[in-house]
């Protein structure tokens, strides 16, 4: 067992240490073989010649023109026989080099490896090895942090292999074997590796979207591919189409990654993993995406580069940050504000970014290639989409400190909307819109009036000429002036804006020239428009909570009308929600006031048994009491909040509810239910107990019925509640006064908040007869009902 423990806690190292190893031997190729970059092919002569010179390279720097001919490599004069030009066609791990230019004498080139240019430490060297370093550093982070965690370990390997990835690149142009062989298996094996990280993450979550035999797959095909080329490189025989298909391959890796990562974030769109998912697609696409659109795709279809292997290699540091931002973010930012604002920037600046380009390449006498002319765009446009989003950073940022409080509209939009809250009908509101606009924008003159559409009547809350109200209605009339569009008059100097509209009337909101005889600009125009939404919602809810006051008042006045639904419920939900608190209190305090009372009582008359016979029989007096108070008091708070009403159900709490009045009357209740298979939400369960309730208590107090009969059943969408007894019965005389001693217009009101319909049947001696329907409250299962 222990041995077993030592080899896994071993085995957790094992990938970092021979990483760690390789990473050493590719930066002592890198540091000891110079980056030549001579690309050759051999003609019909016999010759070789010189076909392509990358960038950053040896032969960059000293100006190695295409067509030269290569006469000797390290002093042999059959430079086709050297070992890079046989398997790569192309010339490296030269000490020394002659070359024969078009039409030039021969130039000899000695001590190569002294001659490393800051370019080749730059691309070759310090960016490859610092990439692979924070990977490093990275991993071992992950290492000691999630040390029980497979994900955790997936996740380090991945890492090490893209790092080591970029740094075998170096190598691998340098026409070092085992570079080569790093280079092809690291960057088949990264986006396998990245699908088993993620397979594995989500397993441990519990969830899984894709087999694991599809990175085993890949995983499989890529160390054919690798075998396959060291048998060819150790047979001198390097087939052209080979790096092509490696490239291919790793094309379609890298688009099934993405694939099957698009497939995850639909599938959990709506769940807590969609912003990581989301993250790790950002963070993919904008780190291999550049190498593959930009470097891969141009050099093999076109032959050209957009932007060269070492530049767009360059994007692969996007993935660590995303990761390592993943991991110690606490909050996330929100990825869709930040994708819109550079999508937005993009479009807002393709059209300058094109007309830079035509400029350039018209006005600058520079024979530049289409390869040029792309670089340069796409730079610029990076460039323009990063300004553009810092500025509007630092816009937001300092914009207080720029602009003084008079011109600052959005602290001025804060301060209304928080202000208007205060105001308790029109006047006021326009009132307190008027000053604010004349203290931010500096005017002259501010009107604000309304129009009866019905009777073309002007209400006017100051003092406006008549011939500035005509026009102002007329121009929003024939410009179709909605609500917050700012509408410029013709014969009168200002703007007029519609703030307000209801079925009968129209307020407009009239504001002068500025008196320094300047036009609105953007700002003040966006100001005007927020600023008039905002009043019209504020006039609209002061105009519904008017007529809402109206009609509670018109209701107040006419006591044998019934109350609207929704005011029946709003009242009887908040006397539930009083009766529930009263419940709750009366219970936490009282009763257990009574019940330590009962058991201190009980303690002090169990340890005085000395006492006199009056006194202890006084005193046992005095404990039943307490025990009749505190179950009358257990009985309220039970009446008050029914209890196990929603854990057990309506009718099993009907049940209880007859249970308890017949132990406290003289009836007996037959409770029919056997046509009732349904499950009503908690209105209507709370409703019909409330109903029976009140029922049975009538039939205790006022009835002096002995038989009680309740049937509660479903009829298609309906649901029907019946009462009936054989008591004294009620006198049609006296109707209304009967109903309201009895408790029979809270039933009423009750019935009619939950859109039912309720008939009484009675006459003195005949007994009282019930009939409640519930309309369509069997499609109300589970749901809350809305007006």
């Amino acid at each position: 067992m222990k041995t077993n423990k030592f080899l896994k806690g071993t085995y957790r190292y094992i990938f970092p240490i021979l990483f760690t190893l390789l990473s050493i031997y590719l930066i002592m190729v890198i540091l000891k073989i110079p980056y030549i970059g001579i690309n050759v092919e051999e003609t019909e002569m016999g010759q070789v010649k010189v076909t392509h010179v990358d960038k950053h390279s040896w032969a960059a720097n000293q100006d190695i023109k295409i067509g030269s001919k290569i006469l000797s490599i390290n002093g042999k004069k059959n430079p086709d026989e050297y070992s890079t030009v046989q398997i790569y066609g192309n010339v490296e791990k030269a000490d020394s080099i002659t070359i024969q230019a078009p039409d030039s004498e021969p130039v000899s080139y000695s001590n190569i490896e002294d001659e490393v240019s800051l370019d080749q430490w730059l691309f070759y060297i310090i960016f490859p090895s610092s990439f692979m370093l924070i990977m490093l550093f990275l991993s071992l982070f992950i290492l000691f942090h999630k040390k029980k965690d497979e994900s955790g370990n997936r996740l380090i390997l991945f890492f090490l292999t893209v790092g080591l990835a970029y740094l075998s690149g170096s190598g691998s142009s340098r026409g070092d074997l085992v570079s080569t062989l790093v280079s092809t298996f690291t960057l088949l094996m990264g986006p396998a590796l990245l699908l088993h990280f993620i397979d594995s993450y989500f397993r441990e979550l519990e969830s899984r979207w894709y087999a694991s035999r599809v990175y085993n797959l890949m995983k499989l095909t890529a160390w054919i591919i690798v075998v396959s080329e060291t048998i060819c490189l150790l047979n001198h025989f390097y087939p052209d189409w080979y790096p092509q298909f490696i490239s291919i391959v790793f094309i379609t890796y890298t688009c099934i990654a993405l694939s099957l990562i698009i497939i995850g974030y639909k599938r959990y769109k709506q769940t807590v993993y969609e912003p990581i998912l989301k993250y790790m697609l950002v963070g993919l696409f904008m780190s291999f995406t550049p190498f593959i659109l930009l470097f891969m795709l141009p050099n093999y279809l076109f032959g050209f580069q957009i932007l060269s292997g070492e530049a767009s290699a360059l994007f692969l540091m996007v993935m660590p940050l995303t990761f390592i931002y993943l991991i110690t973010a606490k909050r996330l930012l929100d990825i869709d504000f930040v994708m819109g604002r550079i999508r937005y920037y993009a479009y807002s600046s393709f059209i300058p970014t094109v007309l830079i380009v035509a400029l350039v390449g018209f006005a600058i006498d520079f024979p530049f290639s289409i390869q040029d002319l792309i670089q340069l765009g796409i730079g610029i446009l990076i460039i323009m989409i990063a300004f553009l989003y810092v500025k509007e950073i630092f816009n937001f940022q300092i914009q207080r400190n720029l602009f003084s409080e008079k011109k600052n509209y959005h602290q001025s939009l804060q301060r209304f909307v928080h202000e208007m809250k205060k105001e308790r009908d029109a006047v006021g509101l326009f009132k307190r819109l008027k000053r604010e606009l004349l203290d931010v924008l500096d005017l002259k003159e501010v009107y604000i009036f309304s129009q009866n559409t019905i009777s073309n009547y002007y209400c006017l809350y100051q003092e406006v000429p008549l011939s500035l109200m005509n026009e102002c209605v007329e121009r929003s009339k024939t410009v179709l002036g909605d609500v917050g569009n700012l509408v410029k008059l013709q014969e009168h100097e200002g703007y007029v804006l519609v703030i307000g509209h209801t079925v009968s009337k129209v307020t407009y909101l009239y504001i002068s020239e500025k008196p320094n005889r300047t036009q609105l600009n953007l700002d003040e125009r966006g100001y005007l428009q927020t600023i008039s939404y905002n009043t019209n919602i504020a006039h609209e809810n002061l105009l519904l909570i008017e007529d809402l006051f109206q009609e509670l008042q018109h209701v107040k006045n006419d006591r044998q009308q019934n109350y609207p639904a929704w005011l029946s419920r709003l009242l009887f939900s908040l006397a539930e929600n009083e009766r529930q608190q009263i419940a709750i209190d009366l219970h936490d305090t009282v009763l257990q006031e009574q019940l330590y009372l009962y058991r201190q009582m009980d303690d002090f008359v169990n340890r005085k048994r000395s006492m006199e016979p009056d006194v202890k029989k006084q005193m046992f007096s005095f404990k039943e009491q307490l025990l009749d108070n505190i179950h009358l008091i257990r009985e309220t708070c039970n009446e008050l909040r029914p209890p196990f009403l929603e854990e057990l159900g309506l009718i099993p709490s009907l049940q209880n509810l007859i249970n308890q009045y017949q132990l406290r009357s003289n009836y007996t209740v037959t409770f029919d239910s056997r046509a009732f298979q349904i499950e009503l939400n908690s209105q209507y369960v709370l409703g019909i107990y409330r109903i029976v309730q009140e029922l049975l208590t009538n039939a205790m107090k006022h009835s002096k019925a002995d038989k009680v009969f309740i049937m509660l059943y479903r009829e298609g969408s309906d649901v029907r509640l019946v009462y009936e007894d054989n008591g004294v019965g009620i006198n049609p005389n006296k109707r209304i006064e009967t109903y309201s001693h009895m408790g029979i217009s809270g039933i009423e009101q009750r019935v009619n908040g939950l859109n039912g319909e309720i008939s009484i049947q009675s006459a003195p001696k005949q007994g009282f007869q019930m009939y409640i329907t519930f309309f369509n409250a069997a499609n109300h299962e589970g749901e809350e009902l809305y007006d």
